[in-house]
């Protein structure tokens, strides 16, 4: 058999007889063989003797000596010179006892990376995340114990808003989305294929210029936000975005500005252009003493931080996920 052949493997766990398959380069002659096959051979090639060869894989004698010989004539060489007295190796079979070891340890290291895979342990998830659930300390807390439990599984993550982590749900392009769902918003509803696990809520909150009038108040009415220019967040679904700062507020407010990231809104609610609808978990991130944060009177609207995944997910990996966030 040619070294430089190539092989497949069929089947791997120890004790199997999954089936190999070499390809010489010579003439591209499918060769077939059992793992066990293998093993008998790696056994009797260090021992070299087939008494010991044959107690040390339970097996008896003669039918060692067989399967070796089945072996030699399937491959077409001979593996082993054999005297009364002494068994040594042939170039072939010293040759062939090295590509036998590699075979046999990576069919047990197949069979590891399986098993771990069917438990969860290695493996990828695709994760979306709302920026305002980043900044929320939620994220990294969820993801710093799952980490913690499962180090081996690669994690992708990607910020993304609501409205396209549900169609990258819905379509398979990633496994679990973190976003932020209105509660007590009749607009706010899952698709079918789709569930969620409530992690925390947060009270809407109005974000004023610091030496705006509004600001002196603790608790703003929402009819005296009528006349003031908004600054508005948006994703990839504007017209959802615009309604449910509508239903929040009882009126169509007047949009200022478009800002893409929680990040930019602040920042310009900060440069005193507009006030904005932000959830309280968004007071986290820092313009100095540029913005004050006040509830607003009459609002029922709260931002719940939501995972959200298919409901028919049987990966492994998504499935400990889930678990974990569950008994979290």
């Amino acid at each position: 058999m040619s070294t430089r052949g190539r092989s497949t493997m069929r089947g791997c766990c120890s004790g199997c007889s999954a089936q190999i398959y070499y390809y010489s380069n010579t003439d591209m002659r499918k060769i077939s063989m059992d793992l066990r096959h293998l093993r008998y051979f790696v056994a009797t090639a260090e021992e070299l003797h087939f008494g010991r060869a044959a107690n040390r894989l339970h097996i008896a004698q003669p039918a060692l000596s067989i399967q070796i010989k089945a072996l030699e004539e399937t491959l077409g060489v001979q593996l082993l010179n054999r005297t009364n007295r002494v068994v040594t190796l042939t170039e072939a079979g010293r040759l062939f006892l090295r590509e036998a070891r590699r075979t046999l340890e990576q069919a047990q290291h197949a069979a590891i990376v399986a098993r771990r895979a069917g438990r969860g342990e290695i493996g990828r998830i695709e994760i979306g995340y709302s920026a305002d659930v980043s900044y929320s300390g939620v994220l990294s807390k969820t993801l710093r114990e799952y980490r913690r439990q499962m180090p081996d599984v690669e994690l992708g993550l990607q910020e993304l808003h609501p409205s396209t982590q549900i169609a990258q749900l819905l379509e398979g392009r990633i496994q679990i989305g973190f976003l932020a769902s209105f509660i007590g918003s009749p607009a706010w509803k899952l698709p079918q294929d789709l569930d969620a696990i409530r992690l925390m809520e947060w009270p809407l909150r109005i974000a004023l210029p610091v030496d705006h009038p509004l600001a002196r108040r603790s608790r703003i009415p929402r009819e005296a936000l009528a006349d003031e220019p908004f600054i508005l967040y948006v994703g990839s679904d504007i017209e959802q975005d615009r309604s449910l700062v509508q239903l929040t507020l009882g009126f169509a407010p007047r949009v200022a500005y478009e800002a893409r990231s929680g990040f930019s809104l602040i920042s310009l609610v900060g440069a005193g252009l507009g006030v904005a609808i932000v959830p309280s978990s968004v007071s986290s991130i820092s313009i100095g003493e540029h913005v004050v944060y006040r509830p607003i009177s009459g609002n029922t609207i709260q931002i719940g931080t939501e995972v959200v995944f298919r409901r028919d997910a049987d990966d492994p990996a998504v499935v400990n996920f889930l678990q974990m966030v569950r008994l979290d």
